[in-house]
């Protein structure tokens, strides 16, 4: 048989098939069997971050509406502050939200707009990024000092203007940049995209359908910021705040201002008209209409309909999934629009400064392959690579999850991480607004107590230490039996800083099963358990199941959860001498879980107090009809039958209509009569607004409006301890014995999913 000569001219799948080992991102989504729209939409998306991110996202956006959408993003560039300067605005921003409220400069990172948003298509992004570096690279003188920034401030304005020469400097980066992208990306991207074509000829329907731009329009239109260039600092803000914004402005010191880098950020186009809420609380949906909500996520939410809402619910726009849905507006908290920006690229423009962000650039990759020269810069990328993956402080096994893990921490919430060359250290400036996270290229030692370093492969967090018992802790009798007591020890434990101890209760079953009485009770009134995080049986009570509507139970996390804090404050050898709880049943169970992890359940009679109930506005149907005194005894839970409440229930039926601050009021004045009945240290049980309204006014604050108090309860999960010491007679809240209890989301199985072809 004749040998088959070789051919010289080979068809586009040979020519793929030998360039195989070197498959652009885009080419290895294709081959997988994404559409090429939808693959270019998930690389543009995700900041051309590489294959895995760009399938994740993907898979994390199947019920997105808009996923075959010819909707290009909108890109901008920023001129950034860093190092001692952006320390300061950080502050700024943060005091300024405190003492003033939300203004329209909390919307977005300390910055310099250089290029105003402009739209280009998904394909353009790679080439966008290239471009920032290019020019950068062609301008070639950095910035040796600082840039000097003069301040301006007026009833409706606050903020520094650039001084002339580096205005001139800075006009002059951002009209190259619309030059570059004017003149050379659209055609390279395009050429590049018909070599795709030819390789994969099944995405040229896609790629000649009305989706894609024709070669006639082939352009972007963008405008560099030629105005007066200005970094921010208040505006869109009520004129009383002025003196105040004002005292703030006066604290800067912009001399400082010499570190600087350029940053692309692109942001999903339905975002222009929203604002951005960031997920505190989980979701679950319980009808068809409502949107999942997963912690560290972000909604886009049109601001009217959050304004008019009268139930609390609004529509919105998850950035982690692309779906539409309506949602509890108290699950959320506002924060800055760019947080749900995509980070493309940063660029630095300040001489031997290492960026505060090591994106892609830093090491010289762009979308997951080098394009570095210098075989340093090569090394330097073989050594972290990890670092363009990023990090975030909670791991998980779901796509979509791991997603968020990759991309929250390096593109969106811009951890100021500084990797120096070896004769310098590794620092991280933390954002006040983050959680406290370090992502290190190594396993040296950070400065932080919960620290999370991730190396290559893995992310390792170190657990936090377990601090030995302070000189002024009250040591227990109950915690230790080998303690041998003087016998006046006991009066000398009362001589030591008086003690609050305040608890929110555990998890309860409403809020983690959504209607659950049709499903739990038969016909008869006789509960059924549904899931093994249902309590086994229930105390029988005179209005069941109806009285469960608004006196939960607690589920069997939730148990747990209190009793791990009890045990907690048992190892720290917490003193407790009475014990004072909310009517609710939840509260009355976490009560008890913690009693017995304190190994001092039936030393201590359990006292309700009603004046401790949540906030009477949240329950205009009146007050719950809570499990009677009679029925919790036999149900077991060891109840003082001999104290007389401060306040009753029947008084709560008349402040139906209470104010903040008079729901403030009446935490603050029952704590200080509990306080003037009483000697030795307090544990109370109660609810979430507890911690606050217990202590705010106790430790010298005011009571907050309704839009703080909802903000301020977000970040209070489930068994949250906070302690209020007395020293020198001046109440302070003090950091607790005992660390917090922190677990993840465990959804639902359903077994006969597997079932499914």
């Amino acid at each position: 048989m004749a040998t088959l000569p070789p051919r010289k001219n080979q068809t586009p799948t040979r020519i793929c098939s030998s360039i195989k080992p070197h498959l652009t991102p885009l080419q290895t989504l294709l081959q997988m069997g994404f559409q090429k729209h939808r693959a270019e939409k998930a690389l543009a998306s995700t900041g051309n971050r590489g294959v895995q991110i760009a399938s994740d996202w993907l898979l994390a956006h199947v019920n997105d509406a808009t996923l075959d959408e010819c909707a290009p993003r909108e890109y901008i560039i920023y001129a950034c502050p860093t190092g001692p300067f952006l320390q300061q605005l950080e502050e700024f921003w943060s005091k300024s939200r405190q003492m003033c409220g939300w203004n329209g400069a909390h919307n977005y990172v300390p910055h310099i707009t250089l290029v105003s948003f402009f739209k280009a298509p998904d394909e353009c992004s790679l080439q966008l990024s290239k471009a920032l570096k290019q020019v950068v690279d062609m301008t070639g003188a950095l910035l040796d000092r600082p840039i000097k920034l003069e301040p301006y401030m007026s009833q409706n304005f606050m903020g520094f203007f650039v001084a002339e020469d580096d205005a001139n400097y800075l006009k002059r980066l951002a009209l190259q940049y619309v030059k570059e992208v004017s003149n050379s990306i659209i055609s390279d991207t395009y050429e590049q995209l018909d070599a795709i074509v030819a390789c994969f000829p099944w995405c040229g329907a896609v790629s000649s359908g009305t989706r894609c731009i024709p070669r006639s329009s082939r352009s972007i239109s963008l405008e560099p910021h030629v105005k007066s260039l200005h970094l921010t600092l208040a505006y869109q803000f009520p004129q009383s705040q002025f003196n105040a914004l004002k005292s703030l402005v006066e604290t800067l010191d912009a001399s400082c201002a010499s570190n600087w880098e350029l940053r692309l950020y692109s942001r999903d186009p339905r975002l222009a008209t929203k604002q951005v809420q960031k997920v505190i609380y989980p979701h679950n949906p319980h009808e068809t209409d409502e949107l999942e909500l997963r912690i560290g996520d972000y909604i886009y939410l049109n601001s009217e309909g959050v304004d008019s809402s009268s139930d609390g619910w609004a529509e919105g726009i998850s950035w982690l999934t692309g779906s539409t849905g309506h949602l509890p507006v108290n699950y959320t908290e506002r924060t800055a629009e760019s947080d749900a920006w995509t980070l493309h690229r940063v660029v630095q423009l300040s001489k031997s400064v290492a960026s505060s962000l090591n994106s892609t650039e830093d090491l010289d990759i762009v979308d997951g392959r080098s394009i570095s020269t210098e075989p340093e810069e090569r090394q330097r990328q073989s050594l972290h690579p990890e670092i363009i993956e990023g990090s975030s402080f909670e791991e998980s096994e779901q796509s979509v999850e791991k997603y968020l893990r990759q991309t929250l921490q390096p593109c969106l919430e811009l951890p100021s991480l500084q990797l120096l060359n070896n004769q310098h250290n590794l620092t991280h400036q933390h954002n006040p607004h983050t959680p406290t996270i370090e992502i290190t290229a190594n396993m040296s030692s950070v400065s932080s107590s919960n620290s999370v370093s991730k190396n290559v492969d893995e992310i390792m967090v170190e657990p936090a230490q377990i601090k030995p018992p302070r000189p002024d802790d009250t040591l227990s009798v109950h915690s230790n039996p080998e303690h041998s007591l003087h016998p006046n020890a006991l009066d000398a434990m009362h001589t030591k800083n008086r003690k609050i101890y305040i608890m929110r209760h555990g998890e309860r079953v409403d809020f983690t099963f959504g209607t659950w009485i049709p499903y739990c009770f038969d016909e008869f009134g006789n509960y059924m358990r549904k899931d093994l995080n249902m309590p086994k049986v229930l105390p029988q009570r005179k209005n069941s199941p109806e009285g469960w509507q608004t006196d939960s139970p607690l589920t069997n996390v939730g148990l747990y959860q209190a009793r791990l804090t009890g045990e907690a404050l048992h190892e720290a050898q917490v003193q407790i001498d009475h014990v004072y709880c909310s009517p609710s049943y939840r509260c009355v169970q976490t009560c008890t879980s913690a009693l017995e992890g304190l190994q001092i359940k039936g030393q201590h009679k359990i006292k309700l107090e009603p004046g401790l109930f949540e906030w009477m506005a949240w329950y205009p149907g009146g007050v719950p009809n809570w499990l009677s005194s009679s029925e919790l005894i036999e149900a077991k839970y060891d109840i003082d039958l001999d104290y007389t409440p401060i306040q009753q229930a029947s008084d709560l039926s008349s402040q139906l209509k209470e104010s903040s601050e008079q729901f403030y009021t009446r935490n603050h004045q029952v704590l200080l009569q509990l306080l003037e009945r009483t000697t030795g240290n307090l544990l109370l049980v109660a609810h979430a607004t507890t911690l606050d309204t217990c202590s705010r006014q106790l430790t010298g604050g005011a009571a907050r409006s309704t839009n703080e108090l909802r903000q301020v309860i977000h970040k209070i999960p489930y068994c949250s301890l906070a302690t209020v010491e007395q020293v020198d007679g001046v109440w302070k809240l003090v950091e607790p014995e005992c660390m917090p209890v922190t677990h993840s989301k465990n959804p639902r199985f359903e077994w006969n999913a597997l079932t499914t072809t």
